[in-house]
């Protein structure tokens, strides 16, 4: 009997700094059964919470046998040139691009293949390559995110854990951090919504007014694309706020009024994927339901902090989708499938993703998991911690209430 105290969640607030973070995983695959919301049975994924205690409770045993996974049946693995994207070949001359859905297809795959792997990013290498991108799908990189595509770009996330912050740039930017980032929420590589004919409307719901930057007396407001119909975006209803003209002056400060929850009674856990650590851990409400997830590795966000308070911050949402059957598998390393994916180190796992919430408690349904940030504040200030999702029953049972955010 292991007497060692493993404790396999901990509290998103600063409270976690008075306990200890010592984390363990399963060395062996599990295997078995599930019952699916539909009633039908399916091969249970692999599982990756951690070996509790012999003498923990009954509770949490049955906690225990929460499922990480879900397979995806049926993808075929074709990696043939010819994507299912369109039907088109991925490599797509840039002047061939004219608008910032298939333009942050490609931002996404230059920054998670090639800029983000650099330890030191260069912003001024990153406009030079985009500068095409830029010229023909309208907008710039505000430090080194589209303005045009914001929304869809302030959804990176960290593939490996954080080692150093660059203090030069903003928290709520990739270039901030000295670590491969992808873009596991982004709806133009995923190739069962993107694919979906634009008759069938929305894909992606913004809920953000107007981002600004810089100071409140002259801020510089960002030039999202909300009118195009190719981003297949919905935005709140807004009034034309003055655009500002010099993105540059407090440059790092990104100001916006939205909706927010406590973080401090939700808890964390890692998972692992065959037996190595992935950008992802599941989320558990104060009721320590399977209600989310966030997209970080445990570490990077659980170290000692005097900061605080943590807070949830309501961003967007996604269309989910069940994946289509028999679609043929990108050669790019960036698609992924409906739902949260799996990053292996590598690219995205194209037959299985992460199960997002407890379905039995919880419904599903085509917008009802919300895109947060989570954020610790500093003074007046608050830093980017990392991004997740959670379901929306959730969302609203935190109680969310708007407020100013000053993001550096």
């Amino acid at each position: 009997m292991s007497t060692e105290s493993t404790p396999s969640k901990d509290r998103l607030s600063p409270s976690w700094i008075r306990r200890p973070t010592m984390w363990r995983r399963k060395s062996a695959h599990e295997s078995g059964l599930r019952s699916t919301s539909s009633g039908s049975l399916s091969p249970r994924p692999l599982s990756s919470r951690s070996n509790r205690d012999e003498s923990s409770s009954a509770r949490s045993n049955s906690l225990d046998k929460r499922t990480s996974f879900r397979g995806v049946v049926n993808r075929l693995r074709s990696t043939s040139s010819v994507s299912s994207l369109g039907g088109k070949s991925e490599e797509i001359d840039d002047n061939d691009i004219h608008d910032w859905f298939h333009g942050f297809r490609r931002y996404n795959n230059q920054v998670t293949t090639k800029f983000s792997q650099q330890q030191s990013h260069d912003t001024a290498d990153l406009a030079k390559a985009t500068k095409k991108l830029t010229k023909n799908c309208g907008g710039q990189l505000i430090h080194g995110l589209p303005e045009a595509a914001f929304d869809f770009a302030l959804l990176w996330c960290p593939t490996s854990e954080l080692t150093q912050r660059n203090t030069k740039e903003p928290s709520w930017s990739w270039t901030s951090l000295a670590s491969p980032v992808c873009f596991p929420f982004d709806p133009s590589t995923c190739p069962d919504i993107s694919n979906l004919p634009r008759s069938s409307g929305e894909i992606f719901r913004s809920e953000i007014t107007n981002f600004h930057i810089g100071p409140p007396e002259s801020p510089y407001t960002l030039r999202r694309d909300k009118k195009n119909p190719a981003l297949r975006i919905t935005y709140p209803p807004y009034l034309h706020a003055p655009r500002g003209s010099d993105h540059t002056v407090e440059s790092k400060t990104l100001r916006f009024t939205a909706l927010i929850i406590a973080a401090e009674d939700f808890s964390s856990e890692q998972l692992y994927y065959k037996d190595a650590a992935i950008p992802v851990c599941q989320l558990f409400d104060a009721r320590d339901r399977h209600c989310g997830v966030i997209m970080s590795h445990l570490s990077s966000f659980s170290a000692p902090s005097s900061t605080g308070p943590y807070e949830f911050i309501l961003l967007s949402r996604n269309l989910r989708r069940e994946p289509e059957a028999h679609t043929r598998r990108p050669q790019n390393a960036t698609s992924h499938p409906p739902g949260t994916p799996i990053w292996d180190g590598q690219g995205f796992v194209w037959d299985e993703s992460v199960v997002e919430f407890d379905d039995a408690v919880f419904e599903e349904g085509e917008w009802k998991m919300v895109n947060v940030m989570l954020v610790r504040w500093v003074g007046e200030f608050a830093e980017r911690v990392a991004v997740g999702r959670m379901h929306e029953d959730v969302w609203r049972e935190g109680g969310p209430r708007r407020k100013d955010v000053v993001l550096r």
